[in-house]
């Protein structure tokens, strides 16, 4: 019986990550809706948000990785450049999320042209609509 009330405890947890749009603080994947707004954390954010650079890769479409924000600067030559804007944490923040922004995103940190400490990656998952949790007890 054990089992089966940590198995509920999980569903839980797990429908709640989905719809607060995260899935912890600390937690590399984030979950949200499409049309609702995300806030992408840089755990390796440096104190000055002009040394953060933000890139997005596409698994699914396998393009090369796509520069979003530059040393604190946002790129104005990406589709989804009048969402995004940066942080005073140096977290990217996303508004209105489409399914076309699902994918890996990679926070980097340079200072003086040198990368510092290692990048701090968050996959975003967004659906659309309704969605249903099942699982079998």
């Amino acid at each position: 019986m054990a089992g089966q009330c940590d198995l509920c405890l999980l569903g839980l947890i797990i429908l709640s990550s989905l719809l607060t749009g995260s899935s912890g603080v600390d937690d590399p994947h984030v979950f949200i809706s499409s049309g609702e707004n995300v806030r992408l954390s840089c755990n390796n954010a440096l104190s000055d948000c002009n040394s953060t650079t933000w890139n997005y890769y596409n698994s699914i479409r396998h393009s090369a990785a796509v520069e979003l924000i530059g040393l604190g600067i946002k790129k104005k030559d990406t589709e989804r450049h009048e969402r995004l804007s940066l942080g005073s944490d140096c977290s990217l923040n996303i508004k209105n999320v489409t399914e076309e922004d699902y994918g890996l995103y990679s926070c980097q940190q340079y200072v003086n042209g040198q990368k510092q400490g290692t990048d701090a990656h968050v996959y975003l998952h967004v659906h659309r609509g309704e969605f249903m949790i099942m699982w079998s007890i």
